[in-house]
């Protein structure tokens, strides 16, 4: 057997139990994998995503400083970015549109949590995504027992793994939302560009 496949398979097994919301696995499999490769970067970092994911928080940042300091792979710590932050950055985002497209976007739920739910990843391979437009386009037909209103799903923690100093997170956050509003408006990713909203 070929062992870095094998290892492969570990990481790739922890990022799976994450996804599934099932961090305590993804743990299990982060430190089967860090025994035998602890100073892996990428191995630190799965690992600490997967406790912080379980509310360990000082031990998850004990983590991405292994990841930080690994001879192989290493990783940058995310940023921090507290909840009354985050969502003074999406109002943020939401007051730089122009008035007509303000309109439009309090049309859409805006659903703010750390994490996506299983179901919302289905059809991603990543381990994590910023958002998501879940519902029908503006303009669309929808049927009267149509209980389901549109939804733009903005994950934190995602975005806090992505970024690692506060003008990046500032910038990522309305990118996002602009990008998932982009598409309530019928626009697919080359439209998004053209109306700037990227």
């Amino acid at each position: 057997m070929n062992d870095d496949h094998e290892d492969d398979e570990r990481l790739r097994a922890a990022w799976a139990a994450y996804r599934a919301a099932d961090p305590g696995e993804g743990e299990r499999r982060a430190r089967a994998f860090l025994a035998d490769h602890s100073d892996n970067g990428l191995g630190w970092y799965a690992l600490g995503c997967c406790l912080e994911r379980q509310g360990c928080h000082g031990q998850a940042d004990i983590c991405f400083r292994h990841a930080m300091r690994a001879k192989v792979a290493p990783q940058s710590a995310p940023y921090r970015a507290s909840w009354r932050r985050f969502n003074q950055l999406v109002e943020r985002a939401r007051d730089a549109l122009k008035p007509d497209l303000r309109t439009a976007l309090d049309e859409i739920e805006l659903v703010m949590t750390d994490y996506a739910e299983p179901e919302l990843l289905a059809d991603f391979e990543d381990a994590e995504i910023l958002g998501l437009f879940v519902g029908h386009e503006r303009g669309e037909r929808v049927e009267a027992d149509d209980p389901t209103p549109p939804r733009i799903h903005l994950f934190r923690r995602a975005h806090e793994h992505s970024c690692r100093e506060a003008d990046e997170f500032a910038h990522e956050v309305k990118r996002t939302l602009w990008h998932e509003f982009g598409h309530y408006l019928g626009y697919g990713e080359d439209g998004i560009a053209k109306l700037g909203l990227e």
